[in-house]
């Protein structure tokens, strides 16, 4: 195994409309991406709902899944990115239980109303108060996302740091305030993983989503499940410094990566996949 690819967005996630799965495909082929999930967004409630994938079409979305690795070696997982609301938990159990999904990536882009990727709603949720209180604000509520059962990965754990830079403010580990280790403490009991997203290089943070000092915590919590993502919107940034992404998750004393079947956790270890993917 090279290359795998766990934050995937294709047509039905609205905001990558133009996204189609024979071109990351292609890409995948080119760049030695082994293994992709596709992760289109699931928003049940908020402003957001209309860059989600409909309920009635997530038949045709797994359908195409399927269809489409009939005619390729690099393993296609349909799966979704959830945004998680506390209140909905009932109606998101009964999307996931009722459809063949390999694997389920929660998300909180939305905190107590507000809408942390929002380069304008950003500057509210941090105003006139340390960061370290708005950061124990957020990871309540991803605990909270954790303790439901429902995911079975966190995505981008440190998303709140997204538009930070723009007010001329940075986070160090040590603005992260106490609630996240309350939190890793949970992923860990709860078996629930947390991602590497290479994207938070690209919204212009200068790390990865999350800290690496993130990582540390979270092993040393005993959290299990580790996996890498580009979170793509076109086929251009498919495997995007995944490489690296594996290379912290081994400085942090990760030794493995998860893949998942039919939403159930398998290890692959990060030697192998570096060495492979070093090969290509």
């Amino acid at each position: 195994m090279s290359l795998i690819d766990y934050h995937i967005h294709e047509r039905h996630s609205r905001d990558a409309a133009t996204a189609k799965i024979p071109e990351y495909i292609v890409a995948a082929e080119a760049r030695g991406v082994s293994e992709i999930a596709f992760t289109t967004h699931m928003i049940t409630v908020g402003p957001d709902v209309d860059i989600s994938i409909c309920e009635e079409e997530i038949s045709e979305y797994i359908g195409e899944i399927r269809a489409a690795q009939e005619g390729t070696r690099v393993r296609l997982l349909a799966g979704l990115e959830v945004d998680y609301f506390p209140g909905e938990e009932r109606h998101l159990e009964t999307i996931l239980g009722g459809n063949d999904f390999d694997f389920i990536l929660g998300s909180t882009h939305y905190i107590n109303g507000v809408d942390i990727g929002s380069q304008t709603q950003a500057g509210g949720f941090f105003a006139n108060r340390p960061i370290r209180e708005a950061a124990d604000e957020y990871y309540r509520v991803w605990k909270r996302a954790i303790e439901t059962g429902l995911f079975d990965v966190m995505a981008h754990p440190d998303y709140w740091r997204k538009y930070l830079h723009h007010y001329g403010r940075t986070a160090a580990w040590g603005d992260f305030g106490q609630v996240v280790f309350d939190a890793l403490d949970a992923a860990a009991e709860h078996g629930v993983g947390i991602e590497v997203n290479t994207a938070g290089e690209r919204s212009g943070t200068g790390h990865y989503y999350p800290l690496q000092e993130f990582l540390v915590a979270a092993h040393e919590a005993g959290v299990k499940a580790v996996t890498v993502g580009s979170d793509s919107h076109t086929a251009g940034t498919l495997g995007y410094h995944l490489e690296d992404a594996a290379r912290q998750l081994k400085a942090a004393g990760f030794t493995h990566m998860s893949t998942f079947r039919g939403r159930r956790n398998t290890r692959v270890g990060i030697d192998e996949i570096l060495k492979r993917a070093h090969s290509h």
